[in-house]
């Protein structure tokens, strides 16, 4: 065989160098070179232009760092699909199997757009050296044909930084927007009394749909617009003080003779100050506040901030753009759950918090094909607590967003490990809460845990139940869109529970509908749930949707569902939620049973060992926990 050098290459060696190099000075595209870990090695002068920095000023900067926001989101995929194909690679290469991988290119979609900052499509071709990744070469190209070149409004200096601020609390003295006291300042002023002959008031509010600025317009606008906020907070004339608190969420505190009075024009100032119109990105729009409001007399010595919080939640679930004051009604919520939020906020940080898996199947082929990641809590002097023990008073005193975080930064981490198991899973299912798809955060927080657990969108699936939706449609409409963009996979879980169902596949980005287990349980049993189960099927499949039917707990049920043509199956038949050990475990003694593809429930043995009485006990107890839990909107999951 001919070897490939000087003597078989008519244009030699160096010729071809110096083409090649030619070829990178005058390409139209942005063409750089990173190493293993994203950090710049070379690029060319169009990717100068576009990164506004050279070759040597930029080298060993993160790549993503030196994009927009806007870039730097789309890039994210790209890199994450690369890492995603890598992993493939060395695992055909050490079972010797050939196979074709793709390079990862991916264009930004509408949501991605920041002001002027025009769509890009991005290229990433690996540098192998062996079987180990040492770089890539990264191709930008503006998807308008136009120069690459970025505009003036986007310098270098003027790039985010790569998490926004929204996504943290703030805990100096004067750094919230356009210099309003922060967190510190607030909680040591809230630690004094009140001046004698005085009563304190507080205010909590945030800006109602917040999440529809981030989906919409990005995380510049939405950094420009609680700039402008606080610059309109600190003009106006009122006798208490504003602070920033976090996110998009502010405080107003009062001590005076009348709070309530106090109170009430404060709301009445907002209000009149919110009728103009505010500046964002390239439009004019209008903000509307959610505000719940405390005092001393209507606490009785209580936790003022805690209440006006709950009172918050109130004026929230009651559609926003009002205000609501703390009453007596709202005491439990203020005090209970406020200290069980508050125990929560110590497991996040403590370690205490963790992830079980259940497994979900395919019905086609009877391979575990996914997996739902289930929270619980290792509470100290308690033991395991399910979902259904803590969810509410997460969601009603504002810890849901950081136990929903935890969950999906865990998730992610554990999503590559899961996959690489021989038969394992090639999904991770998440699930959303209220508050998180209200989050401003949320896109980066997704986006930034696929990033560092290296898995690729396509393996996550974020799950949302049917009542999260009631609440405000055009926002979580604009959620799930952004949501989407990062091709990632959505499912509607207790589908059929709702009140609108029908308006939720038309509006939102569904990919798969989980039957509900309550109507799973009565398969076979109760006529009128096994229509409800087999019209469920039908409408995914007439919607190009798939379906799981989640609680399956008979092989009669398992095999009624393969008759209606159910595409995937969850439930403890197969396997209750279990830590990651016992999982792994589990999935290394699973054999696909050849019986099931026959609809043969008579002669079919259990897949999973677990209908003992202690088993029966635990699926009794979950079903209570799921009534108690659809009383309020669930913000994790609840088992199945």
């Amino acid at each position: 065989m001919l070897q490939h050098s000087d003597a078989v290459d008519p244009l030699g060696r160096d010729e071809r160098h110096r083409q090649f190099g030619a070829l990178l000075e005058f390409s139209p595209d942005a063409i750089v070179i990173v190493d293993a870990d994203g950090l710049l090695r070379e690029c060319n002068p169009a990717a100068e232009r576009m990164l506004q920095t050279t070759s040597e000023a930029g080298a060993n900067s993160p790549l993503r760092e030196l994009l927009c926001a806007a870039h730097r989101a789309i890039f994210d995929i790209a890199w994450l699909q690369l890492l995603a194909a890598h992993a493939a690679h060395a695992v055909h290469a050490v079972h010797a199997v050939h196979a074709v991988h793709a390079v990862p290119r991916v264009t930004s979609l509408p949501e991605f757009a920041v002001g002027s900052e025009p769509p890009l499509d991005v290229t990433v071709a690996p540098i192998r050296a062996g079987e180990t990744l040492a770089g890539a070469v990264v191709i930008l190209r503006d998807a308008t044909g136009h120069p690459t070149t970025r505009p003036t409004a986007f310098t270098r200096t003027q790039a985010p930084p790569v998490e926004s601020a929204l996504a943290a609390p703030v805990d100096t003295e004067f750094d919230g927007p356009a210099g309003l006291p922060g967190r510190r300042w607030l909680q040591r002023h809230l630690s004094e009394p009140s001046a004698e002959a005085l009563d304190r008031g507080v205010a909590v509010f945030d800006i109602d749909a917040f999440a529809m600025v981030i989906a919409t317009y990005g995380p510049d606008a939405a950094d420009t617009v609680l700039t402008h906020f606080g610059e309109l907070l600190k003009s106006l004339d009122t006798p208490g003080v504003f602070s920033h608190w976090q996110a998009d969420a502010f405080v107003w505190t009062v001590d005076t003779e009348d709070p309530v009075a106090a109170l009430d024009l404060c709301v009445a100032t907002l209000t009149k100050a919110l009728k103009d119109p505010f500046q964002i990105g390239d439009d004019r729009g209008w903000l509307s506040l959610s505000i719940g409001l405390a005092t001393n007399a209507l606490v009785a010595g209580g936790d003022l901030l805690a209440a006006a919080r709950d009172a918050l939640q109130s004026a929230k679930l009651a559609g926003g753009s009002t205000a609501v004051y703390y009453d007596e009604s709202m005491e439990a919520s203020a005090t209970s759950s406020f200290k069980l939020a508050s125990d929560l906020h110590h497991a996040i940080e403590h370690d205490e918090l963790r992830l079980h898996y259940q497994p979900i199947m395919d019905f086609a082929t009877n391979e575990i094909t996914g997996v739902e990641a289930l929270v619980r809590w290792e509470r100290p002097g308690v033991g395991l607590l399910a979902p259904a023990a803590f969810l509410d008073a997460a969601e009603h005193t504002g810890q849901s967003v950081p136990l929903g975080n935890w969950v999906v930064r865990t998730a992610c981490n554990n999503t590559l490990r899961l996959g690489s198991h021989s038969s394992g899973p090639r999904t991770m299912s998440i699930n959303v809460s209220a508050g998180q798809l209200r989050d401003p955060g949320l896109i980066a927080t997704l986006r930034d845990a696929m990033f560092n657990g290296m898995c690729a969108p396509a393996t996550i699936i974020i799950e949302v139940t049917e009542s999260v939706l009631l609440h405000d449609l055009q926002a979580v409409a604009a959620s799930l869109e952004a949501i989407k963009a990062l091709h990632v996979g959505i499912d509607l879980d207790d589908f059929g529970t709702g009140y609108s169902s029908l308006q939720y596949l038309r509006n939102f980005p569904i990919d798969r509908l989980k039957v509900d287990q309550g109507f799973v349980a009565g398969l076979g049993i109760n006529g009128a749930d096994t229509a409800i189960v087999a019209s469920t099927i039908a409408l995914a499949h007439a919607l190009g949707l798939r379906s799981i039917a989640e609680g399956v707990e008979t092989t009669e049920q398992l095999a009624l569902l393969r008759g209606m043509g159910c595409d995937f199956a969850q439930g403890y038949l197969l396997s209750r939620p279990t830590d990651m050990e016992a999982f792994t475990t589990w999935l290394d003694a699973y054999v696909p049973a050849e019986i099931y593809s026959q609809g043969d429930a008579t002669a079919a043995t259990p897949l999973h060992r677990g209908a003992d009485a202690a088993d029966r006990r635990e699926k009794r107890a979950d079903r209570r926990h799921l009534k108690a839990d659809r009383r309020e909107p669930r913000s994790v999951s609840d088992d199945e």
